[in-house]
C-alpha cells in the first residue's frame, strides 16, 4: 500500500543518513539515524531491511571501540538474515563478528 511504500522510503532514507554520517566518521550520529531506519522497518516488517540495519548499528559501535556491543547487534543481525535467506548480507556479518573477536584477543571465537 502507499502509506507501506512511504514508510519504506522513509527507512532507506535514514539508512542512508547513516551510511553517510559514517562515512564522515560520526558514527553517533549515524546511530540516531539507523535506529529510525530501524524502527520503521520493524513497524513494516521489512525483516531484511531490519537484518541489514542492525548490521550497520553493530558497524557503528565497533567503530566507537565498543566491540562487545557490536557484538550483540552483529547476532540479531545474523539471525534475521539467516532467516530471510540474505547469505551475502550472513557472510558480511560473519565476518564483522569475527573481526570484533579478533579485536577482543578471543580468535577462536572468531
Amino acid at each position: 500500500d502507499d502509506l507501506g511504500g512511504k514508510l519504506r522510503m522513509r527507512a532507506e532514507f535514514f539508512t542512508d543518513l547513516g551510511m553517510v554520517s559514517s562515512a564522515l566518521g560520526q558514527p553517533r550520529r549515524a546511530i540516531e539515524y539507523y535506529e529510525q531506519s530501524l524502527e520503521i522497518r520493524k513497524e513494516t516488517q521489512d525483516r531484511r531491511g531490519e537484518g541489514q540495519t542492525l548490521d550497520n548499528l553493530g558497524d557503528c559501535y565497533a567503530d566507537l571501540g565498543e566491540p562487545r556491543r557490536a557484538i550483540e547487534y552483529y547476532e540479531q543481525s545474523l539471525e534475521i538474515l539467516k532467516e530471510t535467506q540474505d547469505r551475502r548480507g550472513e557472510g558480511q556479518t560473519l565476518n564483522n563478528l569475527g573481526n570484533c573477536y579478533l579485536n577482543l584477543g578471543e580468535p577462536r571465537r572468531a
